[in-house]
């Protein structure tokens, strides 16, 4: 096991129910439990109506035993009812066991063509070792004041050496909330056996505004095509987001107004992999849009309408010939570099359609290739 893991451990999206005043609201719930259970890859006797909804919501739905989907709820400021997704921990796991072709990059651009709102996104980073720093490294340097956060208020230390401590910076109220805790001591408590000796969890919460903050920083991730979701980028964002949120400082003299001038603690910087501090800017709704298939189409579609009209024209309106120039435009274009065709497999994905691989691509251009010679004219 690596000595540190990423998980997104809390996702939560609400989204506007889209119900015309003539429209049969039953109808269009059934309707969108279908639509993502079908993406979720959930079957549909997996699909459990509950009894009772929580969250002021009129219809609550387990997509198979963790996910949770909520309709016809309070209103949103354009006075629409609402929707909402959530996955808790066990919930985040199923999703990503049952949709090992999808990521929560693609999760979150399928919920932006939803038009959602995020409400709240957990990122932990599991310790398993404990090289660098402990907890109860952390604790000293917190009960010493040697640290700094972006907190207002000073952290709360419960627990105890037995039981399990656990640092909590805010409060489940704040759009930001940090908890640190002993995980390993909580599964025993819950009668669960790591096969682990060692295991703290930094949980970092991101609520309203800064989930969207989040959500957009997740949307970016889908630009590499060289590493997994839980690969470097992932790491290099988590890592940066905990050294934004708390800064361990060496020992040193500073009093507790200066202690941002005294510099980070090399063991707290060798567990943040030496990572800069991160930045989490104001985004607006459409920053998230900018990467979808919809947005690239809007903003691709007016050039490719202009190229169409000039080849329909230079062929002189001829629908034949028209059509043998698309096909070998289509064919001249199939030499993809890593960077397209991973963007038309995240395209390809977000419709829920089979995506490409060197294969099926030499496949679709020998069958392009016989189409070219079957249209052209024998002189």
């Amino acid at each position: 096991m690596d000595k540190t893991e990423i998980k997104i451990d809390y996702f939560s999206a609400t989204f506007p129910l889209s119900c015309d005043e003539e429209d049969d609201i039953q109808l269009r719930v059934y309707e969108l439990v279908k639509l993502i259970g079908i993406y979720l890859n959930v079957k549909g006797f997996e699909v459990k109506k509950n009894p009772r909804s929580h969250n002021n919501f009129k219809y609550e739905f387990t997509l198979g035993p963790y996910i949770y989907l909520r309709c016809d709820g309070p209103l949103n400021n354009k006075y629409q009812r609402t929707c909402q997704l959530e996955m808790k921990g066990e919930g985040c796991r199923d999703f990503e066991n049952r949709n090992k072709d999808k990521t929560w990059v693609t999760l979150i651009l399928f919920m932006v063509q939803l038009n959602a709102r995020f409400k709240r996104i957990d990122i932990a980073i599991d310790d398993y070792e404990g090289i660098h720093i402990t907890i109860h490294n952390i604790i000293k340097k917190i009960s010493q004041g040697f640290y700094t956060s972006i907190f207002i208020s000073p952290p709360l230390i419960l627990g105890s050496k037995r039981s399990g401590y656990t640092i909590q910076f805010g409060s489940n109220s704040s759009n930001i909330e940090l908890v640190i805790y002993d995980k390993l001591l909580e599964r025993k408590k819950h009668q669960q056996a790591p096969s682990t000796t060692y295991w703290v969890r930094y949980e970092m919460r991101f609520r309203n505004d800064n989930a969207k903050r989040i959500a957009y920083l997740l949307s970016t991730l889908y630009q590499t095509h060289e590493e997994t979701l839980y690969g470097l980028r992932l790491q290099k964002l988590a890592d940066e987001q905990l050294y934004r949120i708390l800064d361990i400082k060496q020992d040193n003299n500073y009093s507790e107004e200066n202690q941002k001038k005294a510099p980070t603690d090399p063991h707290w910087l060798a567990f943040l992999n030496n990572v800069e501090k991160g930045l989490l800017r104001k985004v607006e709704d459409d920053d998230i849009k900018q990467d979808t298939l919809e947005a690239y189409t809007k903003t691709a579609l007016p050039y490719m309408i202009s190229m169409l009209l000039i080849k329909y024209v230079s062929v002189n309106q001829n629908e034949y010939l028209f059509l043998l120039d698309l096909l070998k435009l289509l064919y001249d274009n199939l030499d993809l570099s890593k960077e397209r065709f991973y963007k038309i497999n995240t395209f390809l994905k977000e419709l829920s359609l089979p995506t490409l691989d060197i294969v099926s691509l030499h496949n679709l251009k020998a069958r392009l290739e016989e189409k070219i010679k079957d249209h052209e004219l024998p002189f």
